[in-house]
Order: C-alpha cells, then sequence, then structure tokens
C-alpha cells in the first residue's frame, strides 16, 4: 500500500508547479538532493515514474498527474481540517454548558449570552436552570462546564470560585400589611408575617431562612412556589410575604394590593459567584464565555420594570 507523507507530497506539488527541482528546493528550503531523493523514492514505492527529466526541467508522467490530483485534494482537506480544528483551539466554535440557579438565568444571562451568541455564533450554548446546590452537583460531576450562583451557597474548596454579580432583595408586601407605608425594614420586623417561600431547596429560601434564624425566629412558611411569578401572585392574593429580587418586582403589576419595601440588612445585597472545576483547564469555548461573563458590566436595572 502507498503511503505518503505530507511533506513528500508538497514536495511534489512544488516541483509540479515549478516545474524544476532547484526552484522547489529554493522555495521548500530544503536541498535539492533531498528533494531527488524523495520523488525516487516515492517512485520506487509507486512502481513508476512521476517526472519525465531534462536539462530543462521535469514534467508530470499520466502517473504524476495522477498523484497531483489526487495531493491537491489532500493537501486541501489537511489544511480544512486544520482551519476548522483551529476554530475550536480558539474558542470561535464549540460548546458551553451553564448551570444557573433562576435568579441568575433571569436577571443576568439573558443579555449577556444574547451578546455572545452575536460575537461568537458558531459557540453552542447549553443553558440549564437549577437549584443552587444542583449547580455545584453539576459542576463537580462534569455535566456543566460553567455554574453560576449565589456566594452563600457552600461550595467545596477544590472548585475554583470567581465573583460575578451581586443583586439586591426586597420585601414584597400586601398592602394591608402594617409595614406596608414604610420606605424600609429590618428583616427582624417581619417575624411575626406570613411567608411566601420558594420551593425547597432554593439558595434563595435558604438564604432568607439562615437570616430569619439569625434574627432569633423561624419563618412561617404559608405556601411554597416554584417561580417569581407565583411568589408575586400569592402575595397580590394577600398570603404573605415573599423577599424577592428588586428587578423582579414591577410596580405596575403589584400596585394597589402589594408593595415594594427595602430590606436593610447587609444580606439583602446578595453576591453570586461562578464556579468552575479548574480555571486553568477551560476549554477554548468556555474560556471565552468566561472572559464574556465576567467583563465589567452595568448592572440591572432595579425597581421599576422588567
Amino acid at each position: 500500500m502507498i503511503r505518503p507523507d505530507l511533506t513528500t507530497l508538497r514536495i511534489v506539488l512544488a516541483v509540479y508547479n515549478l516545474g524544476n527541482i532547484s526552484k522547489a528546493a529554493e522555495r521548500e528550503h530544503i536541498a535539492p538532493s533531498a528533494i531527488s531523493k524523495r520523488i525516487h523514492a516515492l517512485e520506487a514505492e509507486i512502481g513508476t515514474e512521476l517526472f519525465y527529466r531534462s536539462i530543462r526541467g521535469v514534467s508530470a508522467t499520466p502517473a504524476g498527474e495522477v498523484l497531483v490530483r489526487h495531493a491537491v485534494a489532500i493537501i486541501n482537506n489537511i489544511d480544512q481540517m486544520a482551519a476548522e480544528l483551529g476554530a475550536f483551539t480558539s474558542g470561535i466554535k464549540g460548546q458551553v454548558r451553564i448551570h444557573a440557579h433562576t435568579s441568575a438565568v433571569f436577571q443576568f444571562l439573558p443579555d449577556q449570552l444574547s451578546q455572545f451568541i452575536v460575537m461568537y455564533p458558531d459557540v453552542r450554548i447549553v443553558l440549564r436552570e437549577e437549584t443552587s446546590s444542583d449547580v455545584i452537583e453539576s459542576v463537580i460531576d462534569g455535566f456543566a462546564d460553567i455554574g453560576i450562583l449565589p456566594s452563600h451557597m457552600d461550595i467545596p474548596p477544590f472548585l475554583d470560585v470567581l465573583a460575578y454579580r451581586h443583586d439586591r432583595l426586597v420585601a414584597v408586601i400586601p398592602v394591608d400589611h402594617p409595614l406596608s407605608r414604610r420606605r424600609a425594614v429590618d428583616f427582624n420586623e417581619l417575624r411575626d408575617s406570613n411567608f411566601i417561600g420558594m420551593e425547597t431547596g432554593s439558595s434563595l429560601q435558604m438564604l432568607v431562612a439562615r437570616a430569619a434564624e439569625q434574627s432569633g425566629f423561624m419563618l412561617k412558611v404559608c405556601i411554597e412556589v416554584m417561580s417569581f411569578e407565583s411568589a408575586k401572585a400569592m402575595v397580590r392574593a394577600g398570603f404573605g410575604v415573599a423577599v424577592l429580587p428588586e428587578i423582579v418586582v414591577n410596580e405596575s403589576e403589584i400596585g394597589g394590593v402589594a408593595r415594594r419595601v427595602d430590606i436593610s440588612n447587609d444580606w439583602a445585597i446578595r453576591k453570586h459567584v461562578i464556579c468552575v472545576k479548574d480555571k486553568e483547564r477551560l476549554t477554548a469555548s468556555v474560556a471565552l464565555m468566561m472572559r464574556h461573563l465576567l467583563a465589567p458590566t452595568a448592572l440591572p436595572t432595579a425597581a421599576h420594570g422588567r
């Protein structure tokens, strides 16, 4: 079986195109004798001459024409393969798997990912919304390249953690609640209220429950919901108080039946982080995404619109 190497094929093409071994040697930065030796070895392997030799130069035999035709196809394919693989190496092609908790999916990622897609349309983004505990497990198990979650979660020390964004938590209070007219409250002042809780395992619910415990009381959760929209609906219906990210509270949605009241406690400024298995061993596409997510940007507009 004939197995010419790529260097020999490139030399054959140079000789064919230039019609002269010395000129081919000069272009390929190799001695003319080395070119002659490679061609003779290939001819011996094939069992026929590839070039007619004369004092004026060389020209391809019929066998040489066949070899050249295939060599061009092979080298073009190799060059195309290198170009396409180079795209993956540079990160402009590939896949990024992001697992994030609900607040990040709602607040930060829509704009950031839409910008990234414009810049890198050939990078496939797989985004999955999970509880923060599941985000950590997904990163550990290799199902996620990037995890996004609040910093108050217990993140294993063997994961790399980088500061990402922050948001503000507010209380959404029924209009007939005694504190609904206040601009801000200490969380302890809500101790006697019924609460609309997020689903069990939610990092937001864990943070609120921990804050209540540190203030010396237990949350009285009357309803547990799975979405911010459901929480607001329950507040509008008068069932209790919800603690939600400020950006999801649209005054026009709750006006007349509920009000947004700031929480003065430090924990109400919630920090979010990105975690990865090893920030030094990211694929090119994941590294591009990390740089994009961590680039300085304006914080989400709070308060009065979605």
